[in-house]
């Protein structure tokens, strides 16, 4: 299935669970604007939905091109450089170990607000950058487990799956805020993590919870933080 880009483009991270750990793949230039280049495909993710825009680097033959966000704007999605140069073609290199602190983040954040979701919390926004996130709960005294949750521990494999939006379970969606949905959005991307959450998300995630390794977590008012030791 492929998710549009611009015009015959692929989102390549949006086609499994394992395509968020695709670190390099070959490309075709199809221009550059508002300063970024517009590519037929990408395993980078633009700047949204909570996750940063990765980074990495366009290279074709001995030219480096770096590229420091991922935005989108309309139909295309920029990858952004100050480096503007005529190429056809080139391989995209992820900044792997940049992406990867990005993806512990935000399955965390997943697995965090489903175990708030259960205790009667819901996360009405959230944030999540290398290393550390934020959750804004629609509690103003948001109480945490003394555990932790203990996330990492739990072993729970992830998996991504498309569904039509009039297919659409609202109770097995509960946990997600549907409206936030485009209304241009036919189908709909699903993160779930075995036995805990399912959630439309465009994000990129880990294949185990196990990955995350060891964190903390607090909660300063109504406001769930958390991190990477």
């Amino acid at each position: 299935m492929k998710h549009l880009l611009s015009d015959g483009g692929q989102l390549i991270y949006l086609q499994g669970i394992e395509s968020s750990y695709i670190k390099e793949i070959d490309v075709k230039v199809l221009g550059y604007e508002s300063g970024g280049y517009i590519l037929d495909k990408t395993i980078m993710h633009y700047q949204g939905g909570g996750q940063p825009g990765d980074r990495g680097m366009l290279v074709s033959g001995d030219l480096n091109i770096p590229i420091y966000n991922v935005k989108k704007k309309g139909k295309n999605v920029l990858h952004l450089s100050t480096l503007e140069t005529q190429i056809d073609k080139g391989k995209l290199v992820l900044d792997w170990e940049r992406r990867y602190k990005i993806m512990k983040m935000h399955t965390l954040q997943h697995a965090i607000s489903a175990v708030i979701f259960r205790d009667g919390y819901g996360s009405l926004i959230t944030e999540v950058f290398p290393g550390y996130g934020f959750i804004e709960s629609n509690s103003s005294d948001i109480k945490i487990r003394k555990d932790g949750y203990k996330i990492n521990e739990m072993n729970k494999s992830l998996k991504r799956y498309s569904v039509s939006r009039e297919n659409l379970d609202p109770k097995l969606m509960a946990r997600c805020n549907l409206d936030k949905l485009p209304k241009s959005v036919n189908e709909v991307s699903v993160v779930e993590i075995e036995g805990l959450d399912s959630c439309a998300c465009a994000g990129t995630h880990l294949k185990n919870t196990s990955e995350i390794g060891n964190y903390w977590v607090r909660t300063p008012g109504k406001r769930v933080e958390f991190g990477l030791f």
